[in-house]
């Protein structure tokens, strides 16, 4: 791997993590039971999505993609961010 590879790798994940970091919620608050493959395909098709607007994503962009969307689940799911909450009696 050469810096170049390394360069545009990572100037891709800076490009489109705000749109994982956004679908990554909104699909777990959709689907909270839906298994984790089913979800990862659904923020890939969110984002892929997202992108038509401007352009199509290149093959290399695709498997960054991915593994940011593994890493911003692992992170959430690391905090807590989609453990059940905890449900507050009324008086």
């Amino acid at each position: 791997m050469n810096l170049k590879n390394v360069t545009s790798g990572f100037l891709a994940a800076l490009q489109y993590f705000p749109v994982v970091l956004a679908a990554v919620p909104a699909i777990e608050a959709a689907y909270p039971t839906a298994p984790g493959t089913t979800k990862k395909e659904a923020a890939m098709s969110l984002v892929a999505a997202a992108a038509a607007i401007g352009e199509a994503i290149p093959e290399p962009h695709v498997q960054v993609i991915s593994a940011l969307i593994d890493a911003v689940v692992a992170a959430l799911n690391k905090s807590g961010w989609f453990a059940p909450k905890p449900v507050v009696a009324k008086a």
